[in-house]
C-alpha cells in the first residue's frame, strides 16, 4: 500500500507539480533561444515579446522586424548616381507694346505676331518646369523617408514538459503559428484549402537545444483565371539543433510537387525532393559539415508537348577545416538527361557533373569575413559611407589576406557521360604569392595565376556532334589535341602570362604568346 501511494504521489508530482516549474524553465530557455537566433541571424530583431503564463500551458507572441538598412543604402547610393537635372532655362522675351484701340480688331505685324508666340512658349516651358520641380521635389521628400520597417509576429503555444506526451520527454512542446489579418487568412484559405498550409512543431530540451519541424499536409489546388491545378503531397522538414547552435542536423522530405495548366498545353512534375545535411561549430562562424539536396526527376512539357526529363539532380556541399586551411566542395549535376535537341542529335545523355573544390581558405581571415559579413547587419547602412566602411572595407582587407595565402581552385570534374564515352575537364588553377600591389597591374596579378588542365573526349562522342569529327581531325592536325586510345587528349597551361595546349603556344589577345615556338628539326 505504501508503495502505491508512494507511485501516486511521484505521478502527482511529475504530471500536475512539475509542469508549472517546468514552464518557469521553459521560458527562460526559449528567451535565451531568441537571443541566440538574432545573434546567428543579426537581420532579425525582436521588437517586442510578451509570455502568458499557466500551470499546463502557457502562450508567448514575439514580433520580429527584417532589418531594412540595406534599403536605405541602396536609396542612398540612387539619390547620389541620380542627381537632378539642371533647370531649363526659359527664353527672356520683351513686353510687346500693344497697338492702340481702334473699334476693330487690331492687325499684328508679322514680328509682333512672332513676339507673342514666342512669350506664350515661355509661359508655357516656365510651367512646365515648375510642375517637373515640384515633381523633383516632392520625389526627393518621398525618397528621404527611411522604409517602413517588415514586421511580422508569431505566437508559440507551449505546452509544458516533463511529459510531453506524443512528442516524449523535454521542457516543452511548442506549436508555432503566424499572427494575420483574418482577410488574408481567408484569402491562404481559399488558395491551399486551409489557412495554416505550413505547420511548426518544436521541442524544447532539458538542456538547451532542441528539435523543429516544419510541416503540412497534401493539396490539390485550382489556379485562379485557368484550368490549372497545383498538387503536391505531405512534406515535412526536421531540423535538430544543440544549445548554442554549435551543431545542426536537418532532414527533409516532399514526395511530390506538381504543376499542370491544359489550357497551356504546359506542365512540370517534381519527384522525391529531398535535403539532408549536418554541421558542427568548428571556430567562430565556421562548420564543418556536409549537406544534400536532391530531386528523384523532374519533368516539364511545353506547350508543343515536347517533354524534358531530368533524373538524379543533386546539389551536394561539404566544408572542412584542416590544419588552419578550409576546404569547400560543391557537386552540381544530373544523371540522365532527355529533351527534344538531344534526340535530334540522337545523344544519350546519361550524366553531367559540375564538380568544385575551393582549396587553401585561410580559416581565420574567412572567420573575420564571415563575422564582418554578420556584423554588417547590426551596423548603420544609410550612405555610401556607411557601405564602404561596414561591407566594402572589411571584405576588401579581408579578401586580400586570403588570397595572400595562396588558394587553389580544384575542377574535379567538369564534363559529361555518354554511353559512346565521356567528355571531362579536370585541372587546378592557383594563386601563387599574390600581393595588394600586384592589382595596381594587370600583367602584375595575371603573372601569379597558374593553372593546369587536361580535357579528354571520346571519340565516338565527338562524332554524334556536328562536324565534331572534322574539328577532331584538325585539332590533332594543329597539335592542340593528341590521341590516346580511344580518345583525345588536350593538356593545357597557364603560366608567366602564357597559354599552352600541349606543349604548343597560343597567342591571347593581350597577352602576347605563339611567336617562340621552337622550328621543327631539320628546318
Amino acid at each position: 500500500m505504501k508503495k502505491l501511494v508512494a507511485v501516486v504521489v511521484v505521478l502527482l508530482l511529475v504530471l500536475v507539480v512539475a509542469p508549472w516549474g517546468v514552464g518557469r524553465l521553459a521560458e527562460k530557455q526559449m528567451n535565451a533561444g531568441l537571443d541566440q537566433l538574432v545573434k546567428e541571424v543579426p537581420y532579425l530583431k525582436v521588437v517586442d515579446k510578451k509570455w502568458t503564463g499557466g500551470w499546463f500551458r502557457a502562450e508567448q507572441e514575439v514580433t520580429f522586424e527584417v532589418f531594412v538598412d540595406m534599403f536605405r543604402a541602396m536609396q542612398a547610393l540612387e539619390k547620389t548616381d541620380n542627381k537632378p537635372a539642371p533647370a531649363i532655362e526659359a527664353d527672356i522675351v520683351e513686353p510687346v507694346e500693344e497697338a492702340p484701340p481702334t473699334g476693330k480688331r487690331a492687325k499684328l505685324t508679322r514680328a509682333q505676331a512672332a513676339a507673342v508666340q514666342k512669350e506664350a512658349e515661355a509661359a508655357d516651358a516656365a510651367a512646365a518646369q515648375k510642375a517637373a520641380e515640384e515633381a523633383a521635389a516632392k520625389a526627393a521628400a518621398e525618397a528621404a523617408k527611411p522604409p517602413e520597417p517588415i514586421r511580422f509576429t508569431v505566437r508559440n503555444e507551449i505546452l509544458h514538459g516533463p511529459v510531453l506526451w506524443t512528442a516524449g520527454f523535454g521542457l516543452a512542446k511548442v506549436n508555432t503559428r503566424l499572427v494575420l489579418a483574418d482577410d488574408v487568412r481567408k484569402k491562404i484559405a481559399e488558395f491551399f484549402g486551409t489557412d495554416e498550409p505550413v505547420h511548426i512543431t518544436s521541442r524544447v530540451g532539458f538542456f538547451g537545444g532542441g528539435s523543429t519541424r516544419f510541416w503540412g499536409e497534401g493539396h490539390k489546388v485550382k489556379l485562379k483565371d485557368g484550368e490549372g491545378t497545383l498538387a503536391y503531397d505531405d512534406y515535412k522538414l526536421d531540423i535538430g539543433y544543440s544549445s548554442m547552435f554549435d551543431s545542426l542536423d536537418y532532414d527533409g522530405q516532399w514526395p511530390r510537387f506538381m504543376i499542370d495548366d491544359p489550357s497551356a498545353n504546359t506542365s512540370m512534375l517534381v519527384e522525391n525532393m529531398s535535403l539532408t545535411g549536418k554541421s558542427k561549430r568548428a571556430r567562430g562562424d565556421l562548420y564543418n559539415g556536409n549537406f544534400r539536396f536532391a530531386i528523384d526527376k523532374m519533368s516539364i512539357t511545353d506547350p508543343d508537348k515536347n517533354i524534358t526529363s531530368i533524373e538524379g539532380i543533386h546539389y551536394i556541399g561539404d566544408s572542412k577545416i584542416q590544419d588552419e586551411f578550409v576546404a569547400m566542395s560543391l557537386k552540381l549535376g544530373s544523371g540522365k538527361v532527355v529533351n527534344k535537341a538531344l534526340k535530334e542529335l540522337k545523344l544519350d545523355l546519361n550524366e553531367v557533373h559540375y564538380d568544385f573544390t575551393l582549396r587553401r581558405l585561410h580559416a581565420e581571415t574567412l572567420e573575420k569575413l564571415v563575422s564582418s559579413m554578420r556584423d554588417m547587419y547590426t551596423k548603420p547602412m544609410a550612405t555610401p559611407e556607411d557601405i564602404e566602411v561596414n561591407f566594402m572595407k572589411p571584405f576588401k582587407e579581408q579578401g586580400l589576406v586570403l588570397l595572400s595565402h595562396d588558394p587553389e581552385f580544384v575542377i574535379d570534374r567538369l564534363g559529361i557521360v555518354t554511353p559512346e564515352g565521356e567528355c571531362v575537364l579536370k585541372g587546378l588553377i592557383k594563386l601563387k604569392g599574390l600581393t595588394a600591389e600586384d592589382f595596381a597591374s594587370q600583367a602584375a596579378w595575371l603573372a601569379k595565376i597558374e593553372a593546369d588542365m587536361t580535357l579528354e573526349a571520346a571519340q565516338k562522342l565527338l562524332e554524334k556532334l556536328p562536324n565534331g569529327g572534322a574539328g577532331a581531325g584538325m585539332a590533332v592536325d594543329q597539335g592542340f589535341a593528341k590521341r590516346e586510345g580511344d580518345k583525345l587528349v588536350s593538356h593545357i597551361v597557364f603560366k608567366e602570362s602564357r597559354v599552352t595546349v600541349n606543349g604548343k603556344d597560343v597567342p591571347i589577345p593581350g597577352l602576347g604568346g605563339g611567336p617562340t615556338q621552337a622550328p621543327p628539326p631539320g628546318s
